[in-house]
């Protein structure tokens, strides 16, 4: 494959297999996302049709590196808190069937540097608490209810 992507056993590219699973929806719910190869994985799902979206926290998404700005050039929804405080969710499902989540952040820093962990798992049990909070916070930070000053 000539892709950019790593395609070794890491723990880089076994979250880009489960991501790369997705073929209807991709909801992302991230504090910090600045791992180009993860914008990369997010990018090329939207372009195959996958329905992606994402909710971030605001005094993050505008840091150096952060994909953010990226993902919303090329078409996809992004939401943030309008809140003090963080949106500190680190989670992921996959086509309303698949968790990921755990401490990790999605930044080269945690991914090459940092003692994380991430949890995969197909468990409805777990998986249904995340994709209603999801939805939660994604009617939340609608932009139609932003509060300007």
């Amino acid at each position: 494959c000539h892709c950019p992507l790593p395609h070794g056993d890491c723990p880089l590219s076994r979250l880009l297999r489960h991501l790369l699973t997705a073929r209807r929806s991709l909801d992302i719910c991230l504090f910090a996302f600045s791992s180009p190869q993860l914008g990369r994985a997010v990018r090329l799902l939207h372009r195959r049709g996958v329905r992606v979206r994402v909710v971030t926290d605001a005094q993050y998404m505008g840091v150096q590196g952060s994909q953010i700005g990226l993902l919303r050039q090329a078409g996809i929804q992004v939401r943030h808190d309008q809140e003090s405080g963080y949106m500190h969710h680190k989670f992921a499902v996959v086509d309303g069937r698949m968790l990921i989540t755990g401490s990790l952040n999605w930044t080269t820093q945690a991914i090459q540097n940092n003692r994380e962990n991430v949890l995969v798992t197909e468990d409805v049990e777990y998986v249904k608490p995340f994709l209603d909070e999801f939805e939660r916070i994604w009617e939340k930070y609608n932009p139609i209810k932003y509060k300007f000053f």
